[in-house]
């Protein structure tokens, strides 16, 4: 097998790896026969829309020290990522509700920061699934 192969098959499988940490295939697949591709695809699609948003919200009640706010809207943010599968963006949703309701906000940027990072990770995934729904 050349090195060309090689690298692309060890690509292809950190790729696989990545995904199948990120997000929940088995729940997704359930919640598509449950509802529907249809009705999946517009859910990862507006998540994917949201997040942004949240990201930036979640940023500014850190900024200005709401540690209420940030609760909010930081376990809307876990339920939305449960939904769609992504179990540990949905886990440091959680870590940071934790903190943000008993007013710790100390550590939070760092918190948002594995957010981010997580969400990342979760982008390029669901824009796979994404474009695969499309073909």
């Amino acid at each position: 097998m050349s090195l060309e192969k090689t690298t692309n098959l060890s690509q292809k499988k950190a790729t696989e790896n990545i995904a199948s940490s990120t997000i929940d295939f088995q729940m997704l697949k359930q919640f598509e026969k449950s509802i529907g591709s249809e009705i999946v695809l517009t859910l990862i699609e507006q998540f994917m829309d949201y997040v942004p948003q949240q990201l930036v919200a979640l940023q500014q009640s850190v900024a200005i020290g709401n540690s209420e706010a940030l609760r909010s809207q930081v376990h809307q943010f876990k339920g939305e990522s449960l939904q769609i599968g992504a179990n540990q963006l949905s886990n440091l949703c959680q870590q940071l509700e934790i903190l943000a309701q008993e007013g710790q906000l100390e550590t939070a940027p760092a918190n948002i920061t594995q957010i981010e990072q997580e969400w990342a990770k979760v982008k390029i995934v669901l824009t796979h699934q994404v474009n695969h729904y499309d073909k």
